[in-house]
């Protein structure tokens, strides 16, 4: 018979603890099992997800609420319309994005995932192609957003899952669906593992050592990965390249799929990772940027690789300075704009002559062929050519506001004052200041 290693130390620390509740054979034993331990019954909630692609789905629902009833647990449900599609992964986002609107970090989410569950994950994940990362698995927890996940029963079979279950008389729903082979993870689950079984039959025993070897090795990378990091100045939305140089490629990347991994809380497909470090190895004249989603297309970000850096920034954050904007304003008072804030502070012989503070001032975007003088040099150059020069990130170069004195050029951001605006090196000036919305 089945011994259920509950660990209820891990659970305790929890003010609520959700079972996700289908009604299936697994979910049905672990909320029969966790209705046992009394300490639990009144933090326990059955969470039902009606996924309304199934002609039983409604009777699924009814049957679960019942169950709960039964065991004296409180129920909560979720029916999903107006599906945009249908699969194994959108259906999974669509209840990542429910558990996250109930649950919150003082709560754990149970699922009744298993050893079965394990075989068929590491073997879908090898035969789409996967690293070392995905030899691991299902893990026993986990966090995916604000959502804390706990799974018991990995290191059980479903056979120890159904003895359990007509031990003690624990009904299930039977979804039929499931003999189909639509799905892969059908596919792996009804013709792959019952023929690779008859020739390997510890399978199960195999993969779940393969699971631990990988989860090991994945915590050394992750340890070396901080080591490196710790050598180098970095921010959470900042990694300077040319400070990798010193470092092997292997650990070069191993280093940047940590940070973005914990500083950043991105998880990169094997497609995104390869397109970062190509961009790298073989820099290009411009920036690479490439389109992050999370797993609840809740926020969008972007990370944007340069010769120099790669940086990570939220999409709202990049909103560039439209070209047929034109915005006065009274340099007494600081100015909000697309990319951010624009004010000025006093400053000894830099900056605007104080003489300009009356003056028409107005902010406009880069539309092209824009020339300014910086202060202290011998002739005036076209803008671009000066971003140029200073290695200013061409993705950047569309968000620094111009800022003009009567119809004329008089800073380019807080880069430059031209030389006709600028103040008298004895005298207090106005510094132009920029705050970024990156």
């Amino acid at each position: 018979m089945a011994q259920f290693s509950i660990d209820t130390e891990y659970l305790e620390s929890f003010s609520r603890i959700g079972v996700a509740f289908s009604g299936g054979l697994d979910s049905s034993v672990l909320l029969k099992v966790l209705s046992d331990y009394p300490e639990f019954k009144n933090k326990i909630t059955a969470l039902h997800v009606n996924h309304s692609v199934n002609e039983d789905s409604d009777s699924w629902e009814q049957f679960c609420k019942e169950k709960a009833s039964e065991l004296d647990i409180d129920f909560r449900s979720w029916r999903l319309d107006k599906l945009e599609k249908i699969s194994e992964e959108y259906l999974r986002d669509k209840r990542y994005e429910i558990f996250e609107e109930w649950t919150n970090t003082n709560d754990v989410i149970v699922t009744g995932h298993h050893l079965d569950d394990q075989v068929e994950t590491i073997m879908f994940r090898l035969f789409r192609g996967t690293g070392l990362k995905g030899l691991q698995g299902i893990k026993k927890f986990s966090t995916v957003g604000s959502i804390n996940f706990y799974r018991p029963f990995l290191e059980n079979t479903k056979e120890e899952l159904h003895d359990y279950a007509l031990k003690h008389k624990t009904d299930w729903i039977e979804d039929y669906s499931n003999k189909e082979s639509y799905f892969s993870r059908n596919l792996i689950r009804n013709s792959i593992v019952p023929e690779v079984e008859k020739r390997w039959p510890h399978l199960h025993k195999s993969f779940n050592k393969i699971s631990i070897e990988a989860t090991k090795a994945q915590q050394v990378l992750e340890e070396v990965a901080l080591e490196d990091l710790n050598k180098i100045q970095f921010s959470k939305e900042v990694l300077d390249i040319k400070k990798l140089k010193s470092l092997s490629d292997e650990r070069k990347e191993n280093l940047i799929l940590f940070w973005l991994k914990n500083f950043n809380h991105i998880h990169l497909s094997p497609g995104q990772a390869n397109q970062i470090f190509s961009s790298i190895a073989m820099p290009s004249e411009g920036s690479a940027i490439l389109n992050i989603e999370t797993h609840n297309h809740s926020t969008k970000r972007k990370i944007i690789i340069s010769s120099k850096e790669i940086r990570v920034l939220e999409n709202n954050s990049l909103e560039p300075f439209p070209q047929n904007m034109s915005l006065r304003w009274n340099l007494k008072d600081s100015i909000k704009i697309p990319t951010g804030e624009l004010s000025i502070e006093e400053s000894f012989g830099r900056g605007l002559d104080k003489k300009y503070l009356e003056s028409d001032t107005k902010i406009k975007g880069r539309v092209g062929g824009e020339r300014c003088k910086p202060f202290g040099r011998k002739k005036s150059q076209k803008i671009k050519n000066l971003f140029q020069e200073f290695e200013v990130p061409d993705w950047k170069r569309d968000y620094i506001p111009i800022i003009y004195i009567n119809d004329e050029i008089a800073a380019v951001g807080d880069l430059w004052v031209c030389e006709e605006f600028h103040t008298n090196t004895n005298e207090s000036g106005l510094s132009i200041k920029w705050h970024q919305n990156f």
